[in-house]
């Protein structure tokens, strides 16, 4: 009888193209599954496409046949191709861009009987992941806590699907607790996917997991090659690994008989991807399990609002959350102190570091201890700034100011990538009266230079960490006592057990508070607690530089008091309708004049408000449209429109796709 594929090409043509509809050749039949490859006409050109489905019947009057099998077994398993649809019909991306993520391009471009790229020897790539795997420690001894919270993990495994959320402070061994649940899930023969913030960041972690799954493991992030990605991407589709591990595009690992997905630290932002598909790992994780039935596990110590009260509220599939309320080695965690800067007389724009804190700073390096200074922002100088006129120097192609960076002396911007040297006349009224305002983590550095001359400093930003292996460096030459103070940005907050650290300065604990977004509190709270983490000693301290004193956030942070800031923080969304108790959308319209992208906004935001309104769809507030926070960004104009609604999913599938117009569904 015949039968007819649903095809979905691998050609970027639009962003509205769809599926395809092909007839399967009788010979064919036996071969073309869901998820199979297959070799088919379109246009006048011949391409490869994904089989999404298989129906006895075609809408098309006449479907051209499939001309070949790409390859055997199918790439995309079931479970991926429902995901697929998921996420293209919650997140308003298109299909063939959804697929596309989830295949990497290494195999993608693989032409049909091409010979597979070899990759390097397993027990080779295993050494260099976890060093020595002959000096493999044994597992480690658990705390009642972790016990019970790997008994629990057990529990879900074995009644699965189900959502667990652990949550445990710094230093707690959330680690342990996902060995052994991999170790539970590999035991009853079932694959897992472990996501981390990004592989650069975590190589601790890596590297244990290789030390006590030797062979089962495989690796997928950005920083390799598309051979190598091809190579432990079949690896786990051919079920020779059973563990995938990576950044979030790990969570399209091929992984067959799925039964358990960990996401580590998955209050981080790293997880939102911000190109099409713009997803959010940490919920795709969430929607994986219950397509595969699978357990999710998602640990931090500083989970975020959504999660914790999802898990809490009974939201979720077998949703619960378990607790580690104490540090393993049972070592309290640092004393933090809250330094008022609007009192600190030695404070001020030109002098970041103030007295309290250098004394804090002096204090520890005097008993021979080592130092962090936590600034999440790079550079020498916030902007470079007239003192005649007051105008700043700006980006051409972005409606921000230049950063300064003091180490190629230039001006640089974030967005786009545009760099200068520092003008030597104002570029508006042309005065020779140009200074530089503010500080980043350059500065902090000159600073400690400056303040501790006897002390050896090391900075750890985007800047000095371009490469995995300079960030390494870093790290090792800091972890093995070869510098005494390190300087840096979020990537200080992550990642490695630091004993000898006795002593965590926050320069600027406002910094994330004053951003226009719900979430500001939220990650005020995080950083803090995440990078007062880092320091291990027991006599350990950390000390926060502030001019909101008074803040909830800064507060309960101080106090490690998560449960306190969640109450807090929850009733402040409730109060707002911010998320947990809605959704949000924000479309963004960019055309190079800035009418055009006004005109094609408002016009856009008309017309979905008579559709909501034709519709009856209750709940749905649209706000603006309005000119983007950064109004300006790459040469181009942007303007905004923000959906609001708990029946989010009804109003997306209303929206328009086209050149200039971008969605992001639940943005960060």
């Amino acid at each position: 009888m015949p039968m007819y594929a649903e095809v979905v090409v691998d050609r970027r043509t639009g962003p509205s193209l769809g599926t395809f509809t092909y007839e399967v050749p009788e010979e064919l039949q036996a071969d073309v599954i869901e998820g199979a490859r297959v070799v088919v006409p379109f246009g006048k050109r011949t391409v490869t496409g994904y089989v999404l489905g298989l129906s006895p019947e075609s809408a098309h009057p006449s479907p051209r046949p499939i001309e070949s099998l790409a390859e055997e077994p199918s790439l995309l398993l079931p479970y991926q191709v429902e995901l697929a649809r998921w996420i293209s019909a919650y997140y308003a991306a298109p299909l063939p861009e959804t697929v596309r993520a989830m295949i990497p391009p290494g195999v993608r471009s693989l032409k049909a009987g091409s010979k597979r790229p070899r990759g390097p020897k397993v027990e080779s790539r295993d050494r260099t992941l976890a060093g020595d795997v002959s000096a493999a420690r044994p597992p480690a001894v658990l705390t009642g806590a972790q016990a019970a919270a790997a008994e629990a993990v057990r529990a879900a495994l074995d009644d699965r699907p189900a959502h667990v959320l652990l949550h445990g402070v710094t230093g707690s061994g959330k680690t342990e607790v996902y060995l052994e649940a991999i170790a539970a899930a590999l035991d009853r023969g079932l694959g897992v996917i472990v996501l981390v913030p990004e592989v650069s960041l975590t190589p601790q972690v890596t590297g244990r997991f290789a030390e006590r799954f030797a062979g089962k493991i495989a690796v997928l992030h950005s920083r390799l090659t598309a051979a190598e990605k091809s190579f432990e991407w079949r690896r786990l589709r051919s079920g020779e690994a059973a563990v995938a591990i990576g950044p979030r595009a790990a969570i399209f690992a091929p992984v067959p008989n799925l039964g358990l997905v960990i996401v580590d630290e998955e209050h981080s932002v790293t997880y939102k991807q911000l190109r099409v598909p713009r997803y959010n790992a940490v919920t795709v994780a969430g929607k994986l399990a219950e397509l595969a039935g699978a357990v999710v596990l998602l640990g931090s110590a500083t989970p975020s609002v959504t999660s914790y009260y999802a898990h809490g509220r009974g939201y979720l599939p077998g949703g619960r959350i378990l607790e580690l309320p104490e540090r393993y080695s049972g070592e309290p965690l640092p004393a933090m102190e809250i330094i008022d800067m609007s009192t600190d007389d030695g404070w001020s724009m030109t002098r970041p570091l103030g007295e309290r804190l250098v004394q804090v700073c002096q204090e520890e390096l005097d008993a021979g201890g080592q130092v962090i200074l936590y600034l999440n922002r790079r550079g020498l100088a916030w902007f470079a700034r007239c003192r005649k006129c007051g105008e700043a120097v700006g980006c051409p192609n972005c409606s921000v100011s230049l950063v300064y960076h003091g180490v190629t002396k230039t001006l640089a911007c974030h967005y786009c990538g545009h760099r200068q040297p520092l003008p030597q006349r104002c570029p508006k009224c042309e005065a020779r009266d140009l200074r530089t305002v503010g500080f980043g983590t350059e500065r902090i550095q000159s600073e400690a230079v400056r303040l501790f001359p006897g002390a050896r400093t090391l900075r750890l930003d985007r800047d000095t960490a371009r490469t995995r292996d300079s960030y390494y460096g870093i790290w090792e030459d800091f972890a093995r006592g070869r510098a005494d103070i390190l300087v840096g940005t979020s990537l200080v907050a992550k990642g490695w057990d630091l004993p000898n650290v006795g002593a965590v300065g926050v320069v600027d604990a406002d910094q994330a508070l004053s951003y226009p977004d719900f979430r500001a509190a939220e990650d005020t709270f995080a950083s803090l607690v995440q990078v007062a983490g880092r320091a291990r000693r027991s006599d350990a301290r950390a000390a926060v530089q502030t001019l909101n004193p008074h803040h909830y956030a800064i507060r309960m942070a101080v106090d490690h008091d998560y449960h306190s800031f969640f109450s807090e923080e929850l009733s402040v969304r409730e109060a707002l309708n911010f998320p947990p108790f809605t959704r949000l959308a924000v479309v963004t319209f960019t055309a190079a004049e800035d009418e055009d992208a006004r005109r094609a906004a408002e016009g856009y935001a008309g017309a979905l408000r008579r559709e909501v309104a034709a519709q009856a769809i209750d709940g749905v507030t649209l706000l603006g449209p309005s000119p983007a926070f950064i109004h300006r960004m790459r040469g181009e104009y942007r303007w905004s429109l923000t959906i609001k609604g708990e029946d989010l999913g009804r109003v997306v599938g209303l929206l328009p796709e086209g050149r200039g117009v971008s969605i992001d569904v639940d943005p960060m």
